[in-house]
């Protein structure tokens, strides 16, 4: 029996939306994991391997006691933005990876295979494309996330020179932290995996594609929340069991070497060959759990699209008969 053919641009609820993610994975498991780690994997693997050996001899992973940190602070601060321009790279692959095997599965007809010779097909004319716009993208938010900063800084400052008074001024700042990580995080994690959707199917600039996504959520902000926070806790809980073996195998090594500084001495210590390569190999296999996530974004935000395109196609053909 053939399965039934899933498409990102149809009304569902939130429960529909988790259902659907998980049963697009299970329906193309080989080709969409298959495509992940082949066009992503080796820059995510490069990425987390330079950026987990710099971290460890930088002295500021939870397993590394190096003293020479200040000594070097130059070449680990080169070190560190190479790993991480590998790893955003290696991201960035990611998105675009994903993006396209929903992109080509919608425009399949039923019965026809996610392969990944079709996701591979034009790949650069998107990778380029999506790349500029998220380095665009991340410049602005920064400069706008700086502004902000600085914004509530300076109202914090203000309302202790009008009140006077540390322990409201306490209260304010825990009040607008609250704020932010309860109402607008949870918006923050949608809408950028959504606009970056809308900017390779559609071929538009990020903000276009911003503009798009918010105009879709105008009447379902509180909705969208609901989701964003069920589909970030699901994506914690996975990511917490994938992550356990490095957590249970970081406090092993961290004791063992606790013991061995206290009954020897200090001395210069190297990350266990184990440790490192659980470590990698949960960070992959993490990667691969990130997508459930975007799959949820990006399905929450078909069935907005396809909710609001759907009521003003049904006024227009009212209007006409």
């Amino acid at each position: 029996m053939t399965n039934e053919k899933i498409l990102y641009r149809k009304t569902r609820d939130i429960g529909e939306v988790f259902g659907t993610s998980f049963t697009f994975i299970k329906q193309n498991f080989k080709p969409f994991y298959g495509s992940l780690l082949l066009f992503a994997g080796p820059f995510l693997l490069a990425g987390t391997l330079a950026y987990s050996y710099f971290a460890n001899a930088a002295g500021i992973s939870p397993y590394s006691y190096s003293q020479n940190l200040g000594n070097n602070i130059g070449a680990f601060f080169g070190a560190f933005a190479i790993a991480f321009s590998v790893l955003m790279l290696g991201i960035s692959i990611y998105t675009v990876t994903l993006n396209k095997a929903l992109i080509v599965n919608e425009t399949q007809a039923q019965g026809e295979n996610l392969n990944t010779n079709l996701i591979g097909q034009n790949f650069f004319n998107d990778f380029w494309r999506v790349l500029g716009n998220i380095l665009l993208f991340s410049f602005v938010f920064v400069v706008v996330l700086a502004f902000f900063f600085l914004l509530i800084v300076g109202l914090v400052a203000l309302f202790k020179i009008i009140s006077g008074s540390n322990v409201l001024l306490i209260i304010l700042s825990v009040l607008m932290v609250i704020a932010f990580f309860l109402i607008l995080f949870p918006i923050l994690s949608f809408v950028p995996v959504a606009a970056i959707f809308v900017c390779q199917r559609d071929r538009i600039n990020i903000f276009n594609a911003m503009g798009r996504v918010l105009s879709y959520m105008k009447g379902n902000f509180w909705y969208t929340w609901v989701f964003s926070i069920l589909a970030l806790l699901t994506y914690t809980v996975m990511a917490f069991i994938v992550q356990l073996p490095v957590l249970i195998l970081t406090a092993i090594s961290t004791f063992s070497r606790l013991g061995t500084t206290v009954g020897q001495g200090a001395g210069e210590e190297s990350t266990p060959f184990t440790l490192i390569a659980v470590t990698v190999i949960c960070s992959l296999i993490g990667y691969m759990v990130m997508a459930v996530f975007y799959l949820m974004c990006i399905y929450h935000y078909g069935s907005l699209e396809e909710k609001k395109e759907g009521s003003t196609l049904i006024e227009n053909i009212n209007q006409i008969v």
